[in-house]
């Protein structure tokens, strides 16, 4: 085994979207160990023994040998396992450690650049720097439009400043088709019901993206610098975006160019007012957000930064290549 993934399988599918590139990168060399229980029996073994479960993982994890092993967040059950040059950790849930927490990891990436003082003086010169999200060619790919499409769509859970932007959205008359767990658990669900959706699965965002002309991200209130997911797979999937501005996005995305931003309210409003208003910038931004994804934002070269100084950069480089070779992206393998 060259590389091991140790994850939850997380709702949002950010482990299942890396595992897959670690499979393109790696064909039948990488593993995913789940660290919640995903069959039917090992929930049945969880739940009749919660420790018993954790302590079979961690045995398994000390014995693995594996020549990298990549791990998404910590778990504190994991503090007493053996440091060691080989493990990765990539922190993206509002990460603060207390000192001498991630001592099991020899390299430490964040998502989210905003909280690199907190950890750097926790971890010292074990933080390496941000790894940001991406997206997956398998899952984010454009559905075929809609023939008849609704205005603007939002996808993501509550959260206090998604709230306030989006009571503002709809007392502006403004009729948003919102997706996630709004649906039925919040007043504003009761105001403007017709508006709500239950959250879909992750493959099927697509359908949902391809029947709204703009996708509102509108970022929780725990991210300071950067971008979610959400802007990533939005670009893949080929929608004109409007995008909470934070700090940092432009590392990305530029905006204007690629991507509309607000810094409030008032902009928002202003700012899908004007796309909805002019398809053709709409489309404009889209496609160009979409070609920058496909050169530069692959789960497949997330994968590559977190195994940088793991495995040898050549093989990286290599593995790499031969990937984008097999999308056949001009302008990206080479």
């Amino acid at each position: 085994m060259k590389v091991l993934l140790v994850a939850k399988p997380w709702r949002g599918g950010l482990a299942s979207y890396l595992f897959r590139a670690l499979q393109d990168l790696f064909p039948g060399e990488a593993q995913w160990w789940a660290t919640r229980p995903i069959h039917a029996a090992e929930r049945l073994d969880f739940l009749r023994n919660r420790e018993a479960w954790y302590g079979g993982l961690k045995e398994r994890l000390v014995s693995a040998e594996a020549e990298a092993m990549v791990f998404i967040n910590h778990l504190k059950r994991f503090d007493d396992l053996p440091p060691h040059p080989r493990k990765v950790l990539w922190l993206t849930d509002d990460p603060k450690p207390r000192a001498g927490e991630l001592s099991p990891y020899e390299k430490i990436y964040l998502s989210d650049p905003g909280y690199a003082d907190g950890v750097a003086a926790s971890v010292g010169d074990r933080y390496r720097g941000e790894v940001p999200f991406g997206f997956c060619p398998t899952v984010h790919a454009p559905a075929p439009p809609a023939v008849r499409r609704n205005d603007v769509c939002f996808i993501g859970n509550r959260d206090p400043k998604r709230d306030r932007y989006l009571a503002s959205l709809l007392a502006r008359g403004f009729r948003p088709t919102v997706v996630g767990n709004y649906f039925l658990r919040h007043r504003l669900f009761w105001r403007h019901p017709g508006c709500f959706r239950p959250a879909v699965a992750n493959d099927r965002m697509g359908r949902v993206y391809a029947g709204h002309r703009v996708s509102l991200n509108i970022h929780a209130e725990v991210l300071r610098q950067g971008t979610n997911m959400r802007t990533f797979e939005c670009a893949a999937y080929g929608i004109p975006q409007l995008v909470e501005y934070r700090p940092g996005i432009e590392r990305f995305f530029t905006p204007g160019e690629e991507i509309a931003t607000f810094s409030d309210e008032a902009e928002m409003l202003d700012r899908l007012s004007g796309l909805l208003s002019d398809p053709s910038r709409a489309a404009g931004l889209a496609a160009r957000a979409r070609r920058r994804s496909l050169r530069e934002h692959s789960y497949h070269k997330r994968a590559v930064s977190l195994l940088e100084g793991v495995l040898p950069p050549g093989l990286l480089r290599d593995r790499l290549a031969a990937v984008e070779r097999r999308w056949n992206i001009p302008g990206v393998a080479g």
